[in-house]
């Protein structure tokens, strides 16, 4: 049947999801639907949405039936929208949406935010979302100042959005009232620098030193020993100066290690002087690592200017 087949290759892009509604838009008659259900071949995921095969439901999916089941306008949105553009911050959520008051269904098990202002819809993945910039201010209502800005800064590393992006959407959409407003527009004000730190942890470390008062170091600071291009994670040119920040997986092979002493090795050659931290250690006590940086920035510890 054409109906049949048409609705089967709907599925197919919606991760081999489909609603009740798209069924009889492609063709399909009642009785038809019915029958599949009845017979196993279509597996129920919620009221008037289906699953047209039998693979395990990944969370994309769930996603995606979550926004079926709520109808016409409705996103992934908040933190799942975060996870779902692979923001820094945070690496698992709950399934959560937002649609139209005038929606009726509610799905199953679905974290449901109701909206009476349109707002636009993106897609990831082929998932209808809110924006990035529309999902960092949603899930300013969960997350703080730290996770929030975290997210922001791996969104601007990816080329997802920009501050002045940020600003206005704010103007547009985050006027008084709309939650999480006041701490997008603080984590914006605070944030005094103009470009992306290389990982979260980065900006971790960055954002522990700015609330402990340090010295504002340079990013994206560039150094060429031996020919080479090197740039330390933060550096303090005037003191000769710079700190480095590596995650879990840094020295993940012999061959990474290898690289990485090579690295602090020519840095040290043009008289630079380094500390190193774990972001392990950096997100277990923090106030120490910021309280050994400043130290290491003091006048007491004077080193050469590059």
């Amino acid at each position: 049947m054409r109906g049949e087949q048409d609705a089967q290759q709907l599925a197919v892009g919606q991760r081999f999801l489909l609603s009740r509604r798209q069924a009889l838009e492609a063709g399909m008659t009642q009785k038809a639907i019915d029958h599949r259900i009845s017979s196993g071949r279509w597996l129920r995921i919620h009221d008037g949405v289906y699953q047209v095969d039998r693979r395990p439901l990944t969370w994309k999916s769930k996603l995606m039936a979550a926004v079926l089941a709520a109808g016409p306008m409705a996103r992934v949105s908040h933190r799942a929208a975060l996870v779902l553009w692979q923001m820094d911050g945070i690496s698992s959520a709950p399934i959560e949406i937002t649609m139209p008051f005038g929606n009726l269904a509610f799905p199953e098990d679905v974290i449901v935010h109701r909206s009476r202002r349109p707002t636009p819809t993106a897609d990831c993945g082929g998932i209808p979302v809110s924006g990035p910039e529309r999902a960092l201010l949603e899930s300013c209502r969960y997350l703080g100042a730290l996770l929030i800005g975290k997210a922001l800064d791996s969104a601007i590393r990816h080329n997802l959005t920009a501050v002045d992006r940020m600003w206005l959407m704010l103007a547009n959409e985050g006027g008084r009232g709309v939650p999480g407003s006041r701490l997008m527009k603080r984590v914006l004000r605070e944030r005094h620098h103009d470009t992306a730190t290389d990982s979260g942890s980065e900006f971790e470390l960055l954002y522990h030193m700015q609330r402990g008062g340090l010295p504002k170091p340079a990013l994206g600071f560039e150094l060429y020993p031996d020919g080479g291009r090197r740039v330390p994670d933060f550096v303090w040119p005037d003191v000769g100066k710079a700190v480095e920040v590596d995650g879990i997986d840094a020295h993940s092979s012999a061959d990474r290690l290898d690289d990485d002493l090579v690295r602090q090795n020519a840095l040290m050659d043009l008289g630079l002087e380094i500390r190193r931290f774990s972001a392990r250690r950096l997100r277990r006590e923090p106030e120490r690592v910021v309280a050994e940086i400043r130290r290491f920035l003091s006048p007491e510890n004077r080193s050469v200017s590059v």
